[in-house]
């Protein structure tokens, strides 16, 4: 199966979370010709894809997925966290950088809950 047959044979609400968070990136595309976080956003998506892609080939549809999140958008977050502020005059995309915020807070406990799973010898295909 690719990756992507397998993400659609999870679970409905995480065929929903997972769209939830492609619908977030995709809506960072026109707003990033507006500001920077945006920009940065996209940038850290497609680090994610690559790194996401290199783990699937090496170990499956495994927990240790996660680990592509932990290790981009945890700074990500930092870095969104830190300038949620900037431009206050740019209304929609501060709010949107705080639905960002939420949504890859969310993803992050979930991501951090598999890949300690993983360390601890879940290896197990997710969702079999």
């Amino acid at each position: 199966m690719t990756m992507n047959e397998h993400m659609m044979s999870q679970p409905l609400w995480v065929v929903i979370w997972l769209t939830i968070m492609a619908l977030l990136h995709v809506a960072a595309v026109p707003l990033a010709f507006k500001d920077w976080r945006p920009r940065v956003m996209i940038i850290v998506m497609g680090l994610n894809v690559i790194l996401m892609s290199a783990l699937f080939q090496e170990y499956g549809y495994t927990r240790i997925l996660g680990l592509a999140h932990v290790i981009f958008w945890t700074p990500l977050l930092a870095y969104l966290w830190k300038t949620r502020k900037a431009h206050p005059e740019r209304i929609w995309i501060g709010r949107f950088v705080r639905v960002a915020m939420l949504v890859i807070f969310i993803s992050l406990i979930f991501d951090y809950s598999d890949v300690i799973q993983y360390m601890l010898g879940d290896r197990a295909v997710v969702g079999t």
